[in-house]
């Protein structure tokens, strides 16, 4: 039997920002388990994480993230969400900084009042492929668009600005045949809007046709906005149906993310 939560993350309010089931556990079920819960669960994450001993940290954990059809190497909501579920099951101590063992290696969170902030690794995009830029110059058609290159993902930016990222009508087919796991499109927000810019992520590939707010895309968002309107501390906001808010901050070869969350269900898997 397997406890498990829900938790919408980059929210304050249920049924907003993006949900990830979070499991903790004493030890991982196989990774054939594991990818079926997350399937059964269809989310665009399902967390589990495993204490582990360590000298060092008093909160020190192995976390995995699996989508509906494979592992991943980095996965920002699900982070903050396992966060906030070790938090309101008081397994952590919150005035310490939980320490995350991952496939990207070691990532601190901590907690400042209800925000939670991850301190995860920048991405920083390289020129795409002429294959692959062909593919995006169909994806976007009689968009006006800049593709900057690809940072884990493909990263685009639509230059008729928020407008178009609300409009944007993605076709699964043609952004499954990208090289890579998925594709960010990105825009400045609007003038009057209380954000620096906006964006919208999918990833159908991965079995995520959009995923409602997405933590690691802004490993390379934030670099890029950073430099662009020459600040360091910017908001952000993810315009899927379900939206979310971000708070983020570059730090160079560091990306700061922060984000609040709210446990939606409890339960257990038996």
């Amino acid at each position: 039997m397997l406890e498990i939560a829900i938790v919408d993350a980059f929210t304050n309010q249920i049924f907003s920002g993006n949900p990830a089931a979070t499991l903790m556990v004493e030890q991982f079920p196989t990774d054939s388990q594991m990818q079926k819960i997350a399937a059964e669960m269809n989310l665009s994450e399902t967390a589990f994480v495993k204490r582990l001993a360590s000298t060092q940290y008093q909160n020190y954990f192995h976390l995995r993230w699996f989508t509906p059809t494979q592992e991943v190497p980095l996965c920002g909501h699900a982070t903050l969400a396992i966060a906030h579920y070790l938090r309101e099951i008081e397994a952590i101590k919150p005035d310490q900084p939980v320490i995350f063992a991952t496939l990207s290696g070691d990532l601190t969170v901590t907690f400042e009042d209800q925000l939670i902030v991850m301190d995860f690794p920048a991405a920083f995009y390289q020129e795409c492929s002429l294959r692959s830029q062909q593919h995006l110059a169909e994806i976007f058609s009689d968009l006006s668009y800049q593709v900057l290159g690809t940072a884990q993902d493909y990263i685009a930016v639509l230059l008729d600005s928020e407008a178009a990222i609300h409009s944007f009508c993605p076709q699964p087919q043609q952004i499954s045949q990208l090289d890579e796991l998925g594709l960010i499109i990105t825009a400045i927000a609007d003038p009057e809007s209380p954000y620096d810019f906006v964006s919208r992520f999918f990833a159908p590939k991965a079995g995520i046709p959009e995923d409602p707010v997405t933590g690691s895309a802004h490993c390379s968002l934030t670099p890029y906005w950073a430099k662009r309107l020459n600040k360091k501390d910017l908001r952000a906001k993810q315009l899927s149906a379900r939206t979310g808010e971000l708070q983020v901050c570059d730090r160079g070869k560091r990306v700061l993310i922060k984000g609040e969350a709210i446990t939606f269900l409890q339960g257990r898997i038996v």
